[in-house]
């Protein structure tokens, strides 16, 4: 029997189409991985997620080396991190890139009907492992959650596929979509198929983004969407001061909408810690975060009037919210 070995903490699509395009395969947890499991195994197939779950991968890949056992290891952080990868997963075949498995058809909780994304963001891992180009998947199957890392760069006719598969069910695009590429014409067409899109999330992750964030809120604020329904992607800890991530926050939350604040971390990051760039500091990083992903928090109360609050008595106060 083949093992297939997720050595992330939490859901792996990848590990699960793995597993369905393997034959007399099973899918286990790193943690629970014993070397019994390893002896009576035929081949071991590990994936990680992100650059934190690699130390897990080494390990598992390591110990099957020490048993003769073959191991094949990918998932996005070995594409990311491939040179590493060769350096200390010895005897591993290291697959980089997508698996063949990528397509296989399942009932998944989520799916992708697109991979690539037009866009060059230095702090983004999509470039690295899927490239610029768009690749619209043909075959289509329904799941609450898109993954498409740029959607609306696809092409009118995949989005339209999409949107029909999708009528009369609930859609996330969980990924975010393109503010640069959105247009109400967009959300027009969402309503018309009945597709209920639970959320609409975009990114705003540097200055130049502003106008585009600010004219999708204001469209889907028109149309009668919640402020809680419309959640933007904040990324902060990156090259940017303090102030400038603080001030696009705020102007997210005076467009009407909420800031979802997403620390940065290199692609080599290996540590499930936070990592701490330049301009910013751990308590910075934590404040930050904490205040501006808590509606009670920020609708309440100022940054600046948090940022000076004793912060024993606010988690106090939060408890009983």
């Amino acid at each position: 029997m083949k093992l297939v070995v997720n050595c992330s903490d939490t859901f792996n699509l990848g590990v699960h189409k793995l597993n369905a395009w393997l034959d007399d395969s099973d899918i286990i947890d790193a943690k629970s991985l014993t070397p019994m499991d390893i002896m009576n195994a035929s081949s071991i197939w590990c994936s990680a997620i992100f650059s934190w779950d690699l130390p897990a991968l080494k390990k598992v890949s390591q110990d099957a080396a020490f048993y003769g056992k073959p191991c094949t290891v990918g998932g996005p952080a070995v594409t990311a991190n491939a040179q590493w990868i060769k350096d200390h997963c010895y005897g591993a075949t290291v697959n980089e890139g997508l698996h063949d498995c990528d397509t296989v058809q399942g009932q998944w909780p989520m799916v992708w009907t697109s991979r690539g994304c037009i866009r060059d963001c230095p702090w983004c891992i999509v470039p690295k492992i899927e490239g610029h180009q768009m690749v619209e998947y043909s075959e289509l199957q329904y799941a609450p959650l898109i993954l498409d890392n740029n959607f609306l760069a696809c092409s009118e006719q995949h989005q339209q596929k999409v949107l029909e598969l999708w009528s009369g069910k609930k859609v996330d695009f969980n990924q975010g979509l393109d503010a640069r590429l959105y247009s109400p014409a967009f959300r027009k067409e969402v309503k018309s198929h009945k597709v209920k899109s639970t959320v609409w999330r975009f990114a705003y992750d540097s200055g130049g983004m502003g106008k585009h964030v600010e004219r999708a809120i204001d469209d889907l604020r028109s149309a009668g969407i919640a402020y809680n329904n419309i959640r933007i992607y904040l990324l902060f800890n990156h090259t940017e001061a303090i102030d400038e991530a603080v001030a696009r926050a705020k102007e997210i939350i005076e467009w009407g909408a909420s800031p979802w604040p997403m620390a940065y971390k290199p692609l080599d990051w290996m540590s499930k810690d936070y990592y701490i760039s330049p301009q910013w500091h751990r308590s910075a990083i934590i404040d930050f975060r904490r205040f501006f992903s808590r509606g009670q928090l920020w609708r309440s109360t100022t940054w600046e009037d948090y940022n000076n609050t004793d912060i024993a008595y606010v988690n106090e106060l939060m408890t009983c919210l």
